[in-house]
């Protein structure tokens, strides 16, 4: 028998219905499972906690870890602004007439 298993149940681990500790008969599928478990909840928890499958030969253990306040994200800007900013104007002038052998006419 292989085991998975979650180090600590956070509050999104214990909304999600997962099981805290699951059992395989195969090295394989405890692999795979434990996989698919930590991308998905490194992509659709709440982004307070890291989780990482540590592999220990029959036994997997996804560990969490305080994700660090990332501090460049202060400073990111949203595309608009960016282009509000920048003072270049993007659009089509319609008084303009396209130039000759385009492919156009």
């Amino acid at each position: 028998m292989y085991t998975l298993e979650i180090e600590k149940e956070c509050s999104c681990f214990k909304k999600s219905g997962f099981e805290k500790t699951m059992t395989f008969e195969s090295r394989e599928d405890m692999y795979n499972k434990a996989r698919v478990l930590e991308c998905l909840m490194n992509q659709q928890f709440c982004m307070t906690h890291f989780f990482e499958a540590v592999d220990y030969g029959d036994k997997i253990v996804i560990h969490s870890s305080v994700r660090p306040d990332d501090e460049d994200d202060d400073d990111i800007e949203d595309a608009n602004t960016l282009v509000n900013k920048s003072g270049v104007t993007i659009g089509f002038d319609a008084s303009k007439s396209a130039p000759k052998g385009d492919g156009g006419n």
